[in-house]
């Protein structure tokens, strides 16, 4: 029954999940299954030259430091180099970017800070070091299973605009934009960016993205709107990657304070670049990767199409039927056996005797026979018995009841009631009454001797 009512089953209605993919468990979460962008999205890229522009299309320039909101970046912003490590492992989405930034031109070192402010970060000198950030994105594939990536972790820094945690929108995503590009959203509060990588080049080698950001309220006075463009080059692998990373720092004469020691060390990409990254239960938790965390979109229950309720109906139709044709049997047994049983009763009353039918001689039955039998042809007539039990001595009889007791004692259909037939009546109506000599005459193996006899005799004519 239980495969009959799944909507797989003819009855059923058709499954969502045959033309919604969030409904079918056999529609994988995995990243790449979903879209195959994602595996020519993965992998090692730069390096990127990126260009920066405030509102009207005017370079950026160096900001002094504030170390106490942590704001501002005193180097120069108008471009900077950049590295990006994508890597894409089922339901899961990893990047690692890193921006280089060049030391700040002569004319911004030369002014003097406002008080509080700094003009380099960390232990470099103005216009001699450089410095570098990253960004550390976390994702995973979403219910919807459309090749959406949801971002649920972002780490930036060090020092200006950092920040470490969830994205403050969950509008926050990736998503493929069409065979040759990806649309990404991130909303960190105070600074959001949107974003389009488009493929290009001989198998798709180089990756051109442009961005859009905000800093800040519109409203507030340090209210920023920046846009950028870059183009950057697939890399062979990680050990390119790494060397090139390192040159990156050395290029941009990046304060050793600030080198991380894995970079100094020759050491490999760490899993971890900031101060902290999800774990694994919060990838399941919040993260709510659908590999580990509990769909909204469960096949809901099968309803029956219209084959279905075809099909209970007729069931339905068929049961009553046949409880009904039970009950009527039942009812129609029991009448029977009431008119056969006034019928004993009428004849008994006839031989003017008290008692059972089991004290009803051959004789007797022969006598009542032949009363009955006013035409004396041997057979009881319809007409000859219908005048007989309306005699009224065993109460009265409807014409549908005394059509039911002629059909029941004209067992061959054929008329009339011969002897047999009567007495075949008899022992079966005497079920009420003690056995007596009227079963027994039509238990005897001889009975057809018997009523050839009484025939010899003249008592059935």
């Amino acid at each position: 029954m239980a495969s009959l009512m799944s909507c797989k089953s003819p009855l059923t209605k058709a499954c969502l999940g045959l033309t919604d993919p969030r409904y079918n468990p056999e529609v994988s979460n995995n990243l790449i299954d979903q879209d195959d962008i994602w595996k020519e999205f993965s992998g090692y890229w730069g390096p990127e030259e990126r260009n920066y522009a405030d509102v009207g299309g005017l370079p950026r320039v160096p900001r002094f430091y504030n170390p106490e909101t942590r704001s501002g970046w005193p180097y120069r912003s108008d471009k900077m180099t950049v590295f990006r490590w994508i890597t894409i492992d089922g339901t899961r989405y990893r990047q690692k970017a890193f921006y280089f930034y060049e030391p700040a031109p002569a004319d911004f070192c030369e002014q003097i800070p406002p008080e509080g402010l700094l003009n380099t970060v960390g232990n470099g000198v103005c216009g001699e070091n450089g410095n570098f950030q990253f960004i550390e994105d976390f994702g995973t594939s979403s219910y919807e299973k459309d090749g959406t990536i949801d971002l649920v972790w972002k780490n930036q820094g060090p020092d200006s605009d950092e920040t470490a945690g969830p994205p403050k929108s969950k509008t926050s995503t990736l998503a493929p934009a069409d065979d040759y590009g990806v649309f990404a959203y991130t909303d960190m509060g105070i600074f959001n960016v949107a974003e389009t990588f488009t493929f290009s080049g001989e198998n798709r080698g180089f990756l051109l993205a442009t961005a859009t950001a905000t800093k800040h309220e519109p409203t507030d006075e340090n209210f920023e709107r920046i846009v950028s463009s870059s183009l950057s080059q697939r890399m062979s692998g990680e050990s390119a990657f790494l060397q090139q990373l390192k040159k990156a720092f050395e290029d941009h004469n990046v304060d050793a304070s600030r080198v991380p020691d894995w970079v100094t060390n020759d050491g490999a990409l760490p899993k971890c670049i900031g101060n902290s990254c999800p774990d694994e239960e919060y990838l399941c938790s919040e993260g709510k990767d659908p590999n580990c965390s509990t769909s909204p979109y469960t096949e809901p229950a099968a309803s029956l199409n219209g084959a279905g309720l075809t099909v209970i109906i007729v069931c339905i139709l068929i049961a009553v039927s046949t409880t009904f044709y039970f009950i009527s049997r039942h009812i129609m047994k029991k009448q029977k056996e009431r008119l056969r049983t006034r019928f004993v009763e009428q004849i008994v009353e006839g031989v003017s005797h008290v008692g059972s039918v089991e004290q009803l001689s051959a004789d007797d039955l022969a006598k009542e026979f032949h009363r009955i039998d006013e035409s004396g042809d041997g057979f009881i007539s319809k007409e000859e018995l219908f005048e007989f039990v309306s005699t009224g001595r065993a109460g009265t009889i409807s014409k549908r009841d005394f059509d039911a007791l002629f059909k029941s004692m004209d067992v061959d259909g054929n008329g009339v009631v011969s002897f047999v037939e009567f007495c075949s009546l008899m022992a079966l109506a005497g079920k009420s009454y003690k056995a007596g000599s009227a079963r027994n005459l039509m238990a005897r193996n001889d009975v057809h001797e018997e009523i050839a006899h009484l025939v010899d005799l003249k008592k059935i004519n």
